[in-house]
């Protein structure tokens, strides 16, 4: 029964989202030619289905970098971010040392050193491109995989010890099981800011990608490719996000989720 209701109760949210999102499409059909405002400003949702009709390819060929990027600044962010979490956790001269470092290098917006990125690593590389959309993804797995890690029972701890559990098995049974569920929250968050910063990082060079693809459109005042764009990046962004959602469910079916420790 419990169980049953909590599914009622999921889909009622779901049909309440549809429709409230098919209500703002709606009104956003009906208002804009009731005001007269023109394409260039604010293209009508149909308008944006008609540029998906024309332009459809050119938006596909333009997605396929910007997924490319993506995927690799998290890939890299994700691992690079859970080994610095372990070495943090585990030296306690890295604790001490690297990890308030790492903080304070955190507070300066990562996208405000792309153009520097952009100057020693190539304008118009994919490397490059990759390098930004990791700073941005890497520091949510740092200091989820931090507080996972470390955030365990220390009775767990000194129990473990007493056993004669080594830092290996204290690591496999003990601290890698407590960090699942902020690993996770890591992921959520860092796939998110892999495609701003994807994204961003097409804004200030290269020829491609869904980035490219929206300064042209704002260059030549065609707001209905711009809208479209952002369409198809946020349909990749809510696919991605989808997906880890699905497997945090699969993997700890036990859990209703944790909240994101960003930075």
């Amino acid at each position: 029964m419990r169980e049953a209701a909590s599914t009622e109760k999921k889909y009622s949210g779901a049909k309440w989202s549809v429709l409230f999102f098919a209500g703002i499409i709606i009104l956003w059909q009906i208002l804009i030619p009731l005001f007269g405002v023109p394409d260039y400003l604010m293209p009508t949702p149909w308008r944006v289905v008609e540029e998906f009709g024309k332009r459809g390819w050119v938006i596909l060929y333009h997605l396929v970098p910007t997924f490319e990027v993506t995927i690799l600044g998290f890939l890299i962010g994700a691992v690079v971010g859970i080994f610095s979490g372990i070495g943090i956790v585990y030296s306690h001269f890295l604790w001490l040392t690297v990890y308030p470092a790492l903080v304070l290098v955190s507070s300066v917006p990562r996208i405000a050193i792309a153009p520097l990125i952009l100057i020693w690593f190539g304008i118009d590389s994919l490397l490059s491109k990759v390098i930004i959309s990791f700073l941005v993804a890497f520091f949510p797995m740092l200091i989820n995989s931090v507080v996972g890690l470390s955030q365990i029972n220390p009775d767990m701890i000194d129990l473990g010890k007493t056993m004669g559990m080594s830092r290996l098995d204290e690591f496999k049974k003990l601290r890698l099981p407590n960090s699942v569920p902020f690993l996770f929250a890591g992921f959520k968050a860092s796939i998110a800011l892999a495609v701003i910063g994807a994204v961003v990082a097409e804004f200030v060079s290269g020829e491609r990608g869904l980035g490219y693809l929206i300064i042209v459109g704002f260059d030549d005042m065609n707001s209905s490719i711009v809208f479209a764009s952002i369409v198809v990046l946020a349909a990749m962004s809510l696919g991605m996000f989808g997906i880890l959602v699905w497997l945090e469910k699969v993997l700890m079916p036990w859990r209703q989720g944790i909240q994101i420790t960003e930075m």
